[in-house]
């Protein structure tokens, strides 16, 4: 095999050499802490890898690449991250909420504003470069005097007015809508009411939904057994690819209320 956890920890150390590595073993999977001047990162390596080819390959080398330059940026962001350039207008207008799995965080020092979600997923709040993002801490609300309210009005204000994008694919009598806005918010659009009515409108009724990583949000218009076969397939291979995965557990909307669901298929 090409491409090992020893081979994208080296290429991580090119461009960050004073990077340190821990493994952390967490239900059979190994991860990754970054530490770079104090600021962390979990990564898990070796599903990244399921990812790419045996050998190397070009499509291979653009995955790896992204992925490292993801990780570099905001490794390198948090470490020189300036609050004095900021102001609390600025703040309030670059705050978007993101879904993360309840895991995120337990292994930062930093303490987070979070809110709650389900029992799969928490909200956080991040300030977005454009490029990259800074999770929000409660210590960096606290110095700007910002609420609890108006960080959470302000961010959902943010949200609505993103613009919605999907694809459209149909497969044995069942629809499936992909959110495809890639602005790094598709996740986030089920924070979104009217996201979330627009489909019910659109469907007729209850629907499923999937978050397997933050860039990525499915709406599921399922009719039968092989849809659920489809889309219970299709949560795994998500997660497994996503750069933030978040849950494989799928969610339905009634139109009101969320539900967790799990999906067996005998």
């Amino acid at each position: 095999m090409f491409y090992t956890v020893d081979f994208v920890i080296g290429k991580l150390k090119e461009d960050l050499p004073e990077l340190e590595i821990f493994v952390s073993k967490q239900n059979d999977n190994n991860y990754y802490i970054l530490d770079f001047k104090g600021y962390k990162a979990k990564v898990n390596i070796e599903n990244f890898l399921l990812r790419l080819d045996n050998e190397q390959t070009e499509n291979s080398d653009r995955k790896l690449n992204d992925f490292l330059l993801t990780i570099k940026k905001n490794l390198i962001l948090q470490s020189q991250f300036d609050e004095k350039g900021l102001t609390k207008k600025e703040i309030l207008s670059r705050v978007y909420p993101v879904l993360r799995a309840r895991s995120f965080g337990k292994n930062s020092k930093q303490d987070f504003y979070t809110k709650e979600h389900t029992n799969e997923s928490k909200i956080f709040y991040s300030l977005d470069f454009e490029d990259s993002y800074k999770i929000l801490t409660k210590d960096l609300l606290k110095k700007f005097v910002i609420s609890s309210k108006e960080l959470e009005e302000s961010a959902r204000a943010n949200l609505v007015k993103l613009p919605l994008n999907y694809n459209t694919d149909i497969v044995a009598d069942n629809i499936f809508y992909f959110l495809n806005s890639k602005d790094g918010y598709d996740g986030s659009r089920l924070l979104d009411e009217k996201v979330l009515n627009y489909f019910y409108q659109k469907i007729g009724g209850d629907f499923y939904i999937g978050l397997p990583h933050q860039d990525s949000l499915i709406i599921a218009h399922i009719k039968n057994k092989k849809g659920l076969e489809i889309l219970q397939k299709m949560m795994v291979d998500f997660f497994t690819e996503g750069r933030v995965p978040i849950t494989t557990i799928t969610f339905k909307y009634d139109g009101k209320n969320l539900e967790s669901l799990f999906i067996f298929v005998e």
